[in-house]
């Protein structure tokens, strides 16, 4: 703290000498003198001012208007509080004082957060066998949590101190998750709401690690229900911190749900009501199996399939979803959100994109796609049929159906349909 005190000191003798300067300025003698009503013309002003340098020269001999007397011990204190009083009274700037009293506080913790930052911030080696890598995993999260845990007690300093804090990064679990996401979702919080929720969040993420270590990262019956457990207790203390408007919209920025959602609306161009209202209905059904719309059939320790019963299907999760978005937006528009989900009508959004097609010419390519896959799928059904005759009969469908969709789009835009979809045609 004492050098920055020394600059504190030089600042004030900065103060002094403009001071001295002001009061040279306030003395001099006008440029015209005014006697019996006659303007009369004052001395030369160089001469003037060499009578006053002269007076200042004699003053500063004399001691008559000498320096006050200044250490920086008059503004060091070992109590900060103290300290920021001090400074504040010698008029330091509210920024200087900040950036001195940061700096000061980071070298005071530095001692305590080095030996966690040596291991927070070691290269990642993985063997490639996770479950070898699980000590080594354990030991970097001890050591994040450990910095965290200072990190946090520093910013409460600060805060008591100064009333900011700095930024602190999300303490990461073991597993690999999208943080960046949960970043911007704490940040778009309102300010005071925003450590309570981290914490909620990252006490979540400690449990969710270690209930996949209980079982081995196999998703049992029992880590699906203890995972809906442990998900709940976070939904009800959110639930105390947030308001129904403020859940949403922190779901809506980090939850798998809104993720996936995001990325399976191309050509759909939902509004913010839409979005929201897809959302709702997608959490309902999606949420209790981790926010993912693929089935996941529940195993034993051993990874063998179980014979009690299994979650809900995809297609039903589906359909179920369909329903809903139909009722909430429409027939219309929910047909076109059910477009927007089927990765051949995404690709041929982006190839209608591509080649400039209009959106009647994607519609009848994707009609006349939907008629192949089912016809290719008879081919593939009709047992009657010899290899020889299937495979005839295959290629005489395949070749039918890139004439007809050549025709339809040009040439060039379906043979780049083929070339990224091959297997609805077969290789070129």
């Amino acid at each position: 703290m004492g050098s920055k005190v020394i600059v504190i000191v030089l600042g004030l003798t900065a103060l002094v000498l403009v001071g001295a300067i002001v009061t040279v300025a306030r003395t001099k003698p006008s440029a015209t003198v005014e006697r019996a009503g006659v303007k009369q013309q004052a001395a030369p002003l160089e001469e003037s001012f060499k009578v006053r340098r002269e007076v200042v020269k004699q003053e500063r001999a004399t001691g008559a208007t000498a320096m006050p007397k200044f250490h920086w011990t008059e503004v060091e204190s070992a109590d900060y509080k103290e300290y920021i009083s001090r400074l504040r009274a010698v008029q330091c700037p509210e920024e200087t004082i900040r950036d001195i009293i940061v700096a000061d506080i980071n070298k005071l913790y530095a001692p305590r957060e080095a030996p966690f930052k040596v291991v927070v911030d070691a290269p990642e080696e993985s063997s490639g066998d996770w479950h070898a890598d699980r000590p080594r995993r354990q030991a970097n999260f001890e050591g994040r949590k450990q910095l965290h845990a200072i990190q946090r007690e520093k910013n409460a300093l600060l805060k008591e101190l100064l009333g900011m804090e700095l930024p602190l990064e999300p303490l990461r679990g073991r597993d690999a998750r999208n943080y960046e996401y949960f970043e911007a979702a704490f940040n778009a919080l309102p300010a005071e709401k925003r450590e309570p929720v981290r914490e909620i969040q990252e006490g979540y993420w400690q449990s969710s690690d270690a209930l996949k270590d209980k079982y081995d990262h196999n998703r049992t019956p029992e880590y699906l229900e203890e995972y809906r457990q442990i998900n709940a207790e976070r939904r009800a203390k959110l639930a105390q911190v947030l308001t129904p408007e403020e859940m949403e919209e922190y779901d809506i920025r980090s939850s798998n749900v809104a993720r996936n959602l995001q990325s399976s609306l191309a050509g759909f161009n939902p509004t913010e009501d839409e979005f929201k209202a897809i959302f709702r209905i997608r959490k309902a059904i999606e949420e209790p199996h981790g926010g993912l719309i693929g089935i996941v059939n529940p195993v034993d320790a051993q990874g063998n399939p179980l014979s009690t019963t299994t979650p809900m299907s995809s297609a039903e999760r589906r359909r179920q979803i369909n329903e809903q978005v139909s009722e909430a937006l429409g027939p219309e528009r929910a047909r076109q959100y059910e477009l927007s989900q089927d990765s051949t009508y995404r690709s041929l959004a982006m190839l209608g994109q591509r080649y400039e097609l209009s959106s009647d010419a994607v519609m009848q390519g994707y009609d006349l796609q939907q008629s192949f896959r089912t016809q290719q799928q008879e081919l593939m059904n009709n047992r009657s049929l010899s290899n020889a005759e299937r495979n005839a009969a295959m290629k005489q469908l395949q070749e039918s159906n890139f004439k007809q969709f050549s025709e339809l789009v040009g040439e060039r835009a379906a043979k780049a349909f083929q070339r990224n979809r091959g297997m609805y045609y077969g290789e070129p």
